[in-house]
């Protein structure tokens, strides 16, 4: 089953990133996956830091998730 990590986490991992320190360097310290790491900062900045917030659906991704419903 795969670890929910806390949105504070996701941050300080970002930050550290955004500090300098490398992908590879956060990834081996923290045992994490770099294409996690990755998405988190692509994340980060798409909800300008907020981890909390939900991914926000287009209108046709929207209507897409009610008629597959």
């Amino acid at each position: 089953m795969p670890q929910k990590h806390a949105p504070e986490f996701k941050t300080m991992i970002v930050e550290l990133l955004n500090a300098g320190r490398t992908l590879k360097e956060i990834s081996d310290e923290y045992c994490l996956n770099d294409s996690m790491v990755s998405r988190w900062k692509r994340d980060f900045t798409l909800k300008s830091g907020d981890f909390s917030k939900k991914k926000e659906l287009s209108a046709e991704q929207e209507e897409l998730k009610s008629l597959m419903k």
